[in-house]
C-alpha cells in the first residue's frame, strides 16, 4: 500500500507542477517572462506592451496544460 501511495504521491506531483506553471503563464505570461529573464536569463525582458512575447509565453502555458490533461487521460487509459 505504501508503494502505491508514493506512486500517486509523484503522479499528483507532476500533475500540479505542470498545472500550476501552465496555469501561471496564461495568467501572467509578463511576470513569468520577466521571472525567467531575472533569474535564468532564458527569455528577454517583457514591457507591458509586449503582446508578441506574452503570446508565446500564454502559448507555451498553454501546451503545459494540453500535456497534463494528455498525462491524466493516459493514466486512467491504462487501468
Amino acid at each position: 500500500m505504501s508503494r502505491f501511495l508514493g506512486i500517486l504521491f509523484i503522479y499528483g506531483a507532476m500533475l500540479l507542477a505542470w498545472t500550476g506553471v501552465g496555469l501561471f503563464m496564461l495568467l501572467a505570461p509578463g511576470r513569468f517572462g520577466n521571472l525567467l529573464h531575472d533569474n535564468l536569463y532564458l527569455f528577454p525582458a517583457v514591457n507591458r506592451g509586449d503582446r508578441g512575447k506574452k503570446l508565446l509565453v500564454r502559448l507555451v502555458g498553454f501546451g503545459l496544460l494540453l500535456f497534463a490533461v494528455r498525462f491524466v487521460f493516459r493514466i486512467i487509459q491504462q487501468r
